[in-house]
């Protein structure tokens, strides 16, 4: 699979989690959408690592995901609370931009104690700001990267992060490793703003037909 393939895999189960999460809490697909939502996060966890090594500018990188954040976390609030504003949760956009901040940081100190106290800093950082994914998502970030060429370890590290997450829901995530096995190592098309843009967009697009359906 393309970089390309695997980002849009990752983008129908995330539609498919977020359209569960607002429209299906009181089915019987509530667990199954779910489920398969939770290959979303650790797919663009990879595919964030492996952009990092690919760019020509990480600095423009970063700048994407952190314009994205921003312009994501009302669409975000919206879709999942019914209100502009909302504290308690930010958008997974900031969880990327503070894995991928920490992944520059960490490139440019030799000393393996500082590396450890920047990681951790980086985790309480996703904790306490409320990140998707909270102090777990930078791990996962973190075990893509250090484990990038030894396979058995990245696999063996994201099974314990997506069972040791809070709730048990976040197990079915390690099935995105069936995708990411399959990468290979290939761009495919370029499509790069429509799959920033889709996050923000379907969030309003599920906003709006949840108000039309009368649920916010």
């Amino acid at each position: 699979m393309t970089s390309f393939a695997i980002k849009l895999t990752a983008l129908i189960a995330m539609f498919i989690d977020h359209t569960g999460d607002v429209f299906a809490r009181q089915s019987g697909l509530y667990i199954w959408m779910r489920g398969i939502g939770r290959l979303a996060f650790p797919i663009y966890c990879f595919l964030l690592v492996e952009g990092y090594h690919h760019t020509a500018d990480v600095r423009k990188y970063l700048g994407r995901l952190g314009v994205f954040a921003v312009i994501s976390e009302i669409p975000f609030d919206l879709c999942f609370e019914g209100k502009l504003m909302d504290a308690t949760h930010q958008n997974v956009y900031f969880t990327l931009f503070l894995g991928l901040l920490m992944l520059v940081i960490l490139e440019r100190i030799p000393e393996i104690p500082l590396k450890l106290v920047v990681a951790t800093v980086f985790c309480l950082a996703a904790q306490e700001l409320h990140c998707d994914y909270r102090y777990i998502g930078i791990l996962m970030i973190i075990f893509f990267e250090y484990y990038r060429r030894i396979v058995v370890m990245r696999d063996f590290t994201q099974l314990m992060c997506n069972i040791r997450f809070s709730t048990a829901l976040q197990g079915f995530g390690i099935f995105a490793l069936i995708p990411i096995h399959l990468y290979n190592g290939k761009k495919g098309p370029s499509m790069k703003y429509f799959f920033y843009a889709a996050y923000p967009v379907h969030l309003l697009i599920i906003y709006f037909i949840a108000v039309y359906r009368g649920i916010y």
